[in-house]
């Protein structure tokens, strides 16, 4: 009889994604990890033996992703599994699919399984629901056959409807597909009555703004109470228990408020979150974020980038670029182009014309961009693809085209907000210059439903990245800065773009002038903005 060792995706610290709104769409960790017990419930009633783990230590992703897999290896087990629910920026997606590096055959079962009983939608039907993800730490770190369930989409509310109403019949079908052995535990009884909940509390309004204290995460008390009862009545409504205690809900919620009104996004409700629920502040206009490109479309810019001059040019120091390098930069460009089409403030920004700032690297260039008669005084496509050209020199420059570039190890100042990482060595403390836009992309791109728009498969082609590229150093957010522009690689091209137009004497290379600034470079920029018109026209 196999033996399983199964762990919830993400953690307390570490949330996944999160419908909105909750109800009736799903949080994440929170419905995995109450999968993940109700299995090994079923499990041990039918004598299979199994060990199971929930995260509740991390505070950064790859700090994350490190524990669960430690924490896979040194099980006594089979089989490693993994249970997530998947997102995505568009409602209308939804499903079921189970991914894999070695065990095809498992995820279709478990896949069909779960489909069959929660009535959901078999994703990649032509595999019968299993995908291959060879860029998964959990797939490729455990040492023991592995799948990693995405049970359905917890943005979508049919498939959130679905989860909730069939929950038994679901972890049913998982523990029997897996084990292969009948289960045939007693159901869990929901109980008979709601659960009494709190008494709301009077008019919160009737406080004065400034006698509200600082509240956060692991916080007690009728303040908290009055917050989570005004985030109730915001058009977010998230259905928080008005109990008093700032738990992960409320924290979830204060962020998902802090984004929508333009605020800070730090799950702490000072003067300014306070002030902002006090005076019913509007939702401000969330920037329109274009979904991936297609598969196919990827192809057809790969391919783009493969064929042109650049990819054969050898940079000065650095030899030729990898061919993930290219890809991925031609990918990144035409994402960022297609935010500057939905005028998406970071790409507005990263396009406006040439400023006489001795921070901004298309005024410290600008000789050398005037004699390739590659022009930056009007804002525009034209600037932000001048700007790319410059970025695939600066990243060669910086990491020979490495996603996964870990920080300087010379450096001696290092802290978690100066460490570099990725692309272009782009460290936290950079975004003072940049903000709102650099904390909103962070946000943005932290967001599991715009993981696709990261393009790491296609950035990591042809590079091998060692365990020490992928440590980030310290905590908080600026490890977790560090640890998503690796992971993302999107995210350091669009922070890099933000930086170099407000703060380019962040990079020595720039400074120095190390970068080098070749024409063949925008040409192939060209050749993926003509794509995208022809792809996406402007009505």
């Amino acid at each position: 009889m196999p033996r399983f060792a199964i762990s919830s995706g993400h953690g307390l610290h570490i949330r996944g994604a999160r419908g909105n709104p909750v109800p009736p769409q799903i949080d994440e960790v929170d419905q995995a990890r109450r999968v993940v017990d109700r299995v090994v419930e079923l499990w041990q009633a039918a004598g299979i033996q199994c060990a199971k783990f929930h995260d509740n230590t991390s505070t950064t992703q790859s700090q994350n992703l490190n524990t669960i897999t430690s924490w896979h290896n040194k099980q006594t087990r089979d089989y490693d599994i993994s249970v997530h629910f998947n997102a995505y920026n568009q409602a209308s997606a939804n499903g079921t699919e189970v991914l894999y590096v070695t065990q095809k055959a498992l995820a279709s079962k478990v896949a069909k399984a779960i489909v069959g009983a929660g009535g959901f939608t078999l994703r990649s039907p032509n595999t019968g629901g299993a995908v291959y993800r060879g860029d998964l730490a959990f797939l490729n770190n455990t040492n023991k056959p592995a799948v990693l369930l995405e049970t359905c989409f917890c943005t979508n509310s049919s498939d959130s409807s679905k989860y909730t109403s069939q929950f038994e019949a679901i972890c049913k079908a998982i523990a029997e597909s897996l084990s292969g052995q009948p289960i045939t535990g007693e159901p869990i009884e929901p109980p008979t009555e709601p659960p009494v909940q709190p008494p709301e509390p009077g008019d919160p309004l009737e406080v004065p703004v400034e006698s509200r204290p600082t509240v956060k995460k692991g916080s007690k008390g009728p303040d908290v109470g009055d917050l989570q009862y005004l985030l109730n009545g915001t058009d977010l409504a998230p259905g928080l228990v008005v109990d008093g205690d700032f738990g992960n809900l409320t924290d979830g919620a204060v962020r998902n408020y802090q984004a929508s009104r333009g605020l800070m996004i730090d799950g702490v409700c000072g003067q300014q979150t306070w002030g902002a629920l006090y005076n019913d502040t509007p939702a401000k206009p969330q920037p329109q974020i274009p979904p991936a490109f297609t598969t196919a479309e990827q192809d057809h810019i790969s391919r783009l980038a493969l064929d042109s001059r650049i990819a054969n040019y050898n940079w000065r120091d650095r030899g030729r670029a990898p061919n993930g390098y290219l890809q991925g930069m031609a990918l990144a460009f035409g994402q960022t182009y297609r935010k500057l089409l939905l005028q998406h403030p970071a790409a507005v920004k990263m396009s406006r014309a040439r400023t006489s700032s001795d921070k901004d690297a298309l005024n410290i260039y600008r000789g050398q961009f005037d004699a390739l008669q590659m022009s930056n005084e009007t804002a525009g496509p034209e600037t932000l693809r001048h700007l790319y050209a410059f970025m695939l020199g600066s990243g060669m420059r910086e990491s020979s085209g490495k996603h996964c570039e870990g920080r300087d190890m010379s450096a001696s100042n290092t802290t978690s907000d100066t460490a570099e990482a990725g692309l272009f060595q782009t460290s936290y403390n950079a975004r003072s210059a940049s903000n709102p836009e650099f904390d909103n992309l962070m946000a943005e791109y932290s967001a599991a439903q715009n993981k696709p728009s990261c393009y790491i498969e296609r950035f990591a082609q042809g590079v091998s990245c060692s365990s020490s590229s992928w440590s980030n150093y310290g905590s908080g957010a600026g490890a977790q800065f560090q640890a998503l522009c690796k992971n993302c690689p999107s995210f350091a091209c669009e922070t890099h773009g933000l930086t170099l137009r407000s703060l380019a004497n962040h990079y020595g290379p720039v400074i120095r002038k190390e970068v080098e600034l070749k024409s063949d470079a925008d040409v192939m920029f060209k050749t993926v903005q003509d794509y995208v018109d022809e792809r996406y026209p402007v009505a």
